[in-house]
């Protein structure tokens, strides 16, 4: 073979070599096009990438019934208010809570089930911010907690929706893994918002997902069309085809979720300072118990108070109402308002056996007047519905009899 026909072999030879480095070059540019168009940017932490998307919302837009600088408004009453809550951030600035989410491959917590999204909302001066840390494989952990941490530790208290039973302890767990190599784990504040929105309107909606409680008590309807149970399979075609496009509305729904935090967050914190004006009855009721068991007797009785004169007719809100003040009450050795109280409840069916059993209680152990007493719990017995109901009248009863 002559020398100009082995130039001529190697030359074909050479293109089609340098061919698919060209496609590749071309791959990556259309790649990175459609990050960016996702606001999303690739960073590197220990040879591996993390992918982080920065989304900005002027204070002014409006999100649900309200703007963010309304909700922001609304969270600041905190600083005003004297009384002790689960949720007051009065000692936390504005700008310092971190409203906190991830997504997961999962809801176990067995060892396949691996967080690959986690992302927060917070307050700047003239903004909301939203920023997500993606996984885009199971190897790259180190850097997708690298960056995450980095970005939270000025921050200090975190607002999640059962974050404090799912997403923390999870995400504590996988720290754990790494901490060899990435940035200490803060020590946050928690406030749980799944556990505050049960208890204020568990009687009232159908459920108190998150999705339930957007359309029910915050005006937000979700246009996008990825429900949570079809987020981790758009995550693993992503892992597998690593397309920004299979993963774009997976970033919207997770914003989405953090963004409605702040609209719960403040949707609550109304209910909890302006319940003369903005509450239900039922509502007015379930708090009043909420400030009860947190030591707040005053407003927990000024609430039972007000519900008791609003409600007209002697119904079951009524009777529980009158309970829980008697119970107030007989902290407080105001025993005779106390066993107004109870009598008042001993009315209706629900709350029979319980003033029952509170009647021959107090009239045993504070009044020693022990007919009263055993009548009472006579009474309890003949309201007891169930077993164990039974055996507490029952043993009231003979201690009363040796009495």
């Amino acid at each position: 073979m002559s020398l100009k026909a082995k130039l001529k072999r190697i030359e074909v030879h050479m293109k089609q070599e340098t061919k698919p480095v060209i496609e590749q070059h071309e791959a990556n540019h259309s790649t990175s096009k459609s990050w960016a168009s996702l606001a999303t940017v690739a960073h590197t932490f220990d040879e591996h990438v993390c992918y982080i998307r920065e989304v900005r919302h002027s204070l002014d837009t409006q999100y649900g019934f309200k703007t963010f600088r309304t909700y922001r408004d609304d969270l600041m009453q905190w600083d005003n208010q004297s009384f002790s809550h689960p949720l007051s951030s009065r000692s936390v600035p504005i700008n310092k809570l971190i409203f906190f989410d991830t997504e997961t491959t999962g809801l176990s917590a067995g060892a396949g089930t691996q967080m690959f999204l986690l992302g927060f909302a917070c307050f700047e001066e003239h903004e909301v911010v939203v920023r997500q840390y993606l996984l885009p494989s199971p190897d790259a952990e180190s850097a997708l907690y690298h960056f995450f941490l980095k970005d939270v530790g000025q921050l200090e208290h975190l607002v999640s929706f059962n974050g404090k039973a799912f997403d923390w302890p999870r995400l504590k767990t996988r720290h754990a893994y790494l901490r060899e190599t990435v940035p200490q784990l803060p020590q946050f504040g928690h406030f749980d918002l799944l556990h505050s929105a049960r208890r204020l309107w568990k009687n009232e909606l159908p459920s108190c997902k998150l999705s339930i409680l957007e359309e029910e008590k915050l005006g937000i309807r979700r246009d996008e069309n990825t429900p949570s149970h079809l987020v981790p399979l758009f995550y693993f075609d992503f892992v597998r085809e690593q397309d920004p496009a299979l993963i774009a509305s997976v970033f919207e729904h997770h914003e989405q979720d953090v963004l409605s935090l702040i609209a719960l967050y403040a949707q609550i914190t109304e209910t909890v300072i302006k319940w003369e004006e903005r509450t239900s009855l039922n509502e007015r009721l379930e708090l009043a118990k909420w400030h009860q068991l947190n030591g707040e007797l005053e407003m927990a009785t000024t609430m039972l108070t007000s519900s008791i004169h609003h409600l007209q007719e002697q119904g079951s809100a009524k009777a529980e109402a009158y309970f829980y003040r008697g119970y107030i009450f007989k902290k407080k050795k105001l025993y005779k308002q106390a066993i107004e109280d109870f009598k008042e409840a001993l009315k209706v069916d629900t709350f029979r056996f319980k003033s029952a059993i509170e009647l021959a209680l107090m009239y045993e152990h504070y009044l020693k007047d022990f007919a009263k007493a055993c009548t009472y719990a006579n009474q309890a017995l003949s309201f007891a519905t169930v077993e164990k109901e039974r055996l507490q009248a029952l043993k009231r009863i003979h201690r009363l009899k040796r009495k």
